[in-house]
């Protein structure tokens, strides 16, 4: 039978937002909302495509003709064509179009009968392990106690690892991760995430508190571009160094990949596309970096970020090599499972099995997205 070519003839932008049930926050703020951005790729052969993340911007709405009319199967040189301008006689800028990226990906698999793991390169596993992240804080009277008594009840649940919210200050933080250590046991693997609340010289000294409470890794304590700082407080703990949620793949890549600067990079695939994750997942792997990706969003991006996942190759050829994991956000989100008619979740094992009908393998419904969705951009050849 004959392929099409595909030729793409609409871009939907659905940004979706929704009301929480009670606050809850981090070292930075307190949220009562979340919110995401879809992105809908519709074909002339009525085969459509959906991705989470961004989508184009600018480039897109001055430029339509850098998507419409293509091919879907110019994935790559539709992500190339999606940089930001050039400023300064500099190298042209990053991709800009992550949720679109994995729209497209979406489409091809979906046209070749073919879950997209199976093209982005070599299925290494169906199961990947999900970790928890929860433990935020909430209006407990005692801090402490309630993510102790949270993360006792994520374990009673079955994950074998769980990430807990840092970076209040240092006393603080050595108090709920003891409060946390001590409920869960030491068999839970517990991973820690300031999100970049300190300086360098605040986070040596933390680290030397916390080293004692055996953590798998320690995310974005400092700034991203603190690159100097990283290196301080890298070759001073024995704590793990993640980070890498907020940036594009080509910073990912310069900045904490090829000088080694992190133990464990944690790309989004709402920056980065599964474009971007194929490129930095191969790089991580010639520089014997994990990959333990970022996943915050709907049910689509999860749905991905297994897919991706699932190519990801063990850093070692040992019978019990590095954990290959994945984040499996359980806050509070009204439209996260919404969104698609199937529902993800970890098995007895404590992983999740990879969707492998054609494409991402998950079903989007568009009158939850039409539910929960704040505003729409429309993109064609008009």
């Amino acid at each position: 039978m004959a392929i099409s070519d595909l030729r793409i003839t609409k871009v939907q932008v659905h940004r979706i937002e929704a009301d929480l049930s009670e606050r809850f926050g981090w070292s930075l703020n307190w949220t009562r909302r979340r919110r995401t951005t879809l992105v809908e790729v519709s074909t002339a052969d009525g085969i459509t495509g959906w991705g989470e993340g961004t989508w184009g911007g600018e480039n897109l709405l001055r430029s339509p003709g850098v998507v419409i009319g293509r091919s879907a199967f110019e994935i790559e040189g539709i992500h190339e064509s999606l940089r930001a301008p050039s400023v300064n006689q500099r190298r042209t800028g990053p991709p800009c179009s992550a949720g679109l990226d994995i729209a497209l990906w979406d489409i091809v698999g979906k046209a070749l009968g073919k879950p997209v793991c199976q093209l982005l390169g070599k299925v290494h596993r169906d199961r990947v392990e999900a970790y928890c992240t929860a433990l935020y804080r909430k209006d407990w009277p005692d801090l402490a106690a309630g993510l102790a008594e949270e993360a006792l009840d994520w374990k009673r649940r079955g994950y074998r690892t769980m990430k807990m919210k840092t970076g209040y200050d240092p006393a603080t933080d050595e108090r709920i991760v003891r409060a946390v250590r001590e409920a869960i046991g030491p068999d839970i693997g517990l991973g820690v995430d300031s999100n970049c609340a300190y300086d360098a010289g605040t986070a040596i000294a933390l680290a030397r508190r916390l080293e004692r409470f055996d953590l798998m890794w320690w995310e974005e304590p400092l700034l991203a571009d603190d690159l100097e700082g990283y290196a301080r407080l890298r070759n001073s703990t024995s704590i793990p160094i993640a980070a890498g949620e907020s940036e594009n793949a080509d910073w990912l890549h310069d900045n904490y990949v090829q000088p080694r600067l992190v133990d464990i990079l944690q790309p989004d695939l709402e920056w980065v596309g599964l474009t971007g994750f194929r490129r930095l997942s191969h790089a991580c792997w010639l520089g014997r970096i994990r990959m333990v990706p970022h996943n915050w969003g709907t049910a689509i991006r999860t749905a991905a970020t297994l897919h991706a996942m699932a190519t990801c190759p063990p850093l070692t050829e040992a019978l019990n090599p590095p954990r290959i994991l994945f984040e499996f956000d359980r806050t509070e989100s009204p439209f996260r499972d919404a969104v698609i008619e199937q529902r993800l979740d970890i098995g007895d094992d404590s992983a999740m099995g990879v969707p492998m009908g054609p494409g991402l393998g998950v079903d989007v419904v568009p009158g939850q997205v039409e539910q929960f969705r704040t505003d729409l951009q429309v993109i064609d050849a008009r």
